[in-house]
C-alpha cells in the first residue's frame, strides 16, 4: 500500500495480530470482538460522520452502535479476517443508507402523532441562529471537499477533524505508524485547502475562522 505520490504506507508492527484477533472473533470469541471495537470505533465514527455531516452527533453515535451490533451478529460471515476493517466499513455504509431510507420514507409519509424528539444540536449561546446556520453550511462544504480526496488522505483527516483523534490514535485506528500518519495529514491538509480555494457556485468559501470554529481546520 502506498499514498498517491508513491510513498509506502508502513503498517504498525503492533497490529500484526489484528488478523489473529479477528479470526478468534469469527469463531464467536466476544472479548476478541470487543478488542476490535476498541481499535476501530473512531474510524467507524468518522466514516459515518463524513456521510451524515458531523452535525448530529447523537445520530452518528446511534449508527455506530448499530454498525457494531450488525457486525457481531454477522461476524461468522467474515471470510478473510485480514479484511476486517473494510468489511466493517461496508457494514457502516449500509447502516447509514438504511437510516437515510428510513428518514426519507418518514418525510414522505408526513408528520404523525408519534413524532420523534428533535435530536438536532441546539445553537450555542454565543451564536445567533443565522451564525450557526452559516457555520454549519461552511462546515458542510469542508466535509464535501474532504469526501473528494483520495481515501488515504480523507480517512486521516476525518479522524483528526471529525472525531478529534490525535496522531497516535489515528495510527491505532488505521493500523499505521505515526510517521505515516503525519505525512498523510500534512499532504491531506494541503489538498483540502486547495479544494476549498476553488469557489463554489452555491456557497461562499469558508473563512479560516469559521473552519476553526466548526472543528474542521
Amino acid at each position: 500500500m502506498s499514498d498517491a505520490e508513491g510513498e509506502p504506507l508502513r503498517p504498525d508492527p503492533d497490529y500484526a495480530d489484528d488478523q489473529t484477533i479477528a479470526a478468534r472473533a469469527v469463531r464467536g470469541h466476544r472479548p476478541s470482538f470487543e478488542a476490535l471495537v476498541h481499535r476501530t470505533a473512531r474510524l467507524v465514527w468518522s466514516q459515518i460522520a463524513l456521510r451524515v455531516g458531523a452535525v448530529d452527533r447523537s445520530l452518528i453515535d446511534d449508527l455506530v452502535q448499530e454498525t457494531y451490533l450488525r457486525a457481531w451478529r454477522n461476524i461468522h460471515t467474515l471470510d478473510s479476517p485480514a479484511r476486517f476493517r473494510p468489511w466493517l466499513i461496508a457494514i457502516a455504509q449500509r447502516v447509514r443508507l438504511d437510516e437515510h431510507k428510513h428518514r426519507s420514507r418518514r418525510k414522505r409519509q408526513g408528520p404523525s402523532s408519534n413524532t420523534e424528539p428533535d435530536d438536532s444540536p441546539a445553537p450555542t449561546v454565543a451564536s445567533s441562529p443565522e451564525q450557526q446556520a452559516t457555520l454549519n453550511e461552511e462546515k458542510s462544504r469542508a466535509i464535501e471537499a474532504m469526501q473528494a480526496l483520495p481515501d488515504q488522505y480523507r480517512d486521516v483527516l476525518a479522524l483528526r477533524y471529525l472525531s478529534d483523534a490525535d496522531t497516535s490514535e489515528i495510527a491505532r485506528q488505521l493500523a499505521l505508524t505515526t510517521g505515516s500518519v503525519r505525512g498523510l495529514l500534512h499532504r491531506g491538509l494541503e489538498l483540502l485547502r486547495d479544494q476549498l480555494r476553488e469557489p463554489s457556485p452555491i456557497t461562499p468559501r469558508p473563512t479560516p475562522a469559521a473552519m476553526s470554529a466548526g472543528g474542521v481546520l
